[in-house]
């Protein structure tokens, strides 16, 4: 969205491989599944998740196309709770594919996607503003988490 740096997720050794995942961060109660840059606002969440007790899970989705879905459903494998969070239209992206995998394996988790909703366009601001405006900023993350997760 703009051109403001992100701090490092990886250390020098990380390389990208097409369809792999990339676990982040353990944790059993609730996955926060993310792609791009939205990936430091799943992180960011699942700290402030961990202060409040609840042990998040972050997995970066960095391609969905191709997707290693057998890996993608074993990092899954247990976890009752999903948020997705990516910076574009929810459909069509690493919410829907979560659900398609989660629909055809029958694992009847919770799903909560977040993004731009179905309808709408990104609002013209900075990043932060425009995350915090569409509900995909690592408050609005750990609001929909909590809510999930009834607490």
């Amino acid at each position: 969205m703009d051109g403001k740096s992100l701090p490092e997720l990886h250390d020098s050794s990380y390389q990208f491989v097409p369809g792999a995942i990339d676990v982040l961060r353990e944790g059993d109660e609730i996955a926060l599944v993310a792609m791009g840059s939205t990936v430091h606002e799943a992180v960011d969440a699942a700290a402030q998740l961990n202060e409040q007790g609840v042990s998040a899970k972050v997995i970066s989705v960095p391609s969905v196309r191709p997707l290693d879905r057998d890996a993608f459903l074993r990092t899954l494998n247990g976890i009752e709770h999903i948020i997705t969070v990516e910076e574009h239209n929810v459909n069509g992206g690493v919410g829907s594919i979560t659900a398609e995998i989660l629909a055809d394996n029958g694992h009847s988790a919770l799903l909560k996607r977040l993004g731009i909703p179905d309808g709408e366009y990104a609002i013209a601001a900075d990043r932060k503003d425009m995350r915090m405006h569409h509900g995909f900023d690592a408050a609005s993350i750990v609001h929909h988490a909590l809510g999930l997760l009834n607490r």
